[in-house]
């Protein structure tokens, strides 16, 4: 006779549930209103989507998302796990950039503008024009 051990069933329980909560997630629908729900395969080239994994564009989506419900210790959170992934990333660093401009902390605001617009690829003219636009409204 077997005798199953609770704690063991209950880690194997608590591993499927997560198993099926993370596959079932998806990025949000872009809003055309409201620019933080976008998804960032409609914000950078082509050429960045490419370089930029899965679990980076997860985690700049959450970050939206709780911007978007003006959670921004959370979205600070989700960007922070984002650049130790992907430090190049400009668009994490813009919208960390966004966070400490709707905050008031506006040095910290300039300084994440400023690693943005180091780490831009080029051929991204919207992010250029998003940094621009932050800078002028972060002096």
């Amino acid at each position: 006779m077997s005798v199953i051990n609770p704690a063991v069933s209950f880690r194997s329980l608590a591993i499927l549930v997560l198993m099926v909560l993370f596959s079932a997630c998806q990025a949000p629908e872009s809003v055309p209103d409201n620019r933080y729900q976008r998804t960032i395969e409609n914000t950078s080239s082509a050429s960045q989507v490419a370089a930029t994994s899965q679990v980076v564009i997860q985690l700049q989506n959450q970050a939206l998302a709780a911007i978007n419900e003006d959670q921004y210790q959370l979205a600070i959170d989700y960007l922070q796990r984002a650049i130790k992934i992907e430090p190049r990333n400009a668009w994490s660093w813009y919208y960390l950039a966004d966070i400490y401009w709707r905050t008031g902390q506006y040095p910290r605001c300039l300084a994440m503008i400023e690693r943005s617009t180091d780490y831009a690829a080029g051929d991204d003219d919207q992010l250029a024009r998003a940094n621009a636009e932050l800078l002028g409204q972060c002096q």
